[in-house]
């Protein structure tokens, strides 16, 4: 990935434009949340399908034959349905930024996010592949920053290539801090 329109740490006295070029995650990440919505659809769905099968053989009298397979089978199918299609609505509803303040993030469906985490407060730098983001070189960037423990910044969906230049240019200049080890 080129990142040259984008300002390096060696270009910290440029700003970039702040309405400037939010960029969408990797296209094949839309293929990876969809899988995932769909996994996680299905699994969500296996006790609504058992309490629908319950209600329909026991309350409603429907044949056990019928109605019990019925449902076992179509719930699941629907929830992985549903889940394919928030994981993707979810992959086109999230882009990144990178300026000479340090990396944004915006997401969100119905409650939009706007995170942005300082170059000045970046610890440290993780890129994680799982099985899934490898069979579609994908990878997600972890952005460590000062705080307690848990404070950090995850960007699942980016090019493998794209999540290692973003850490490179990410990565705090020690001759820029003078707190910097």
């Amino acid at each position: 990935m080129d990142l040259s329109p984008v300002p390096r740490l060696a270009d910290a006295g440029a700003v970039a434009d702040p309405a400037g070029p939010w960029r969408p995650l990797a296209p094949a990440a839309a293929t990876v949340r969809a899988i995932a919505g769909a996994i996680g659809g299905a699994v969500l769905s296996m006790p609504v399908a058992a309490a629908l099968a319950g209600l329909l053989v026991g309350r409603l009298g429907v044949p056990a034959l019928i109605g019990g397979p019925a449902v076992v089978v179509t719930c699941p199918i629907v929830g992985a349905a549903c889940g394919a299609w928030l994981g993707y609505l979810r992959w086109r509803r999230t882009r990144w930024q990178l300026d000479a303040v340090g990396l944004h993030v915006r997401r969100g469906l119905l409650w939009h996010v706007e995170v942005l985490v300082p170059r000045s407060r970046v610890q440290h730098l993780d890129v994680e592949r799982g099985p899934l983001e490898r069979q579609f070189a994908l990878a997600t960037l972890v952005v460590h920053t000062a705080g307690t423990q848990t404070a950090a910044l995850r960007l699942s969906g980016l090019d493998d290539h794209d999540a290692v230049a973003l850490r490179d240019a990410l990565i705090p200049d020690a001759t820029q801090h003078v707190d910097a080890l």
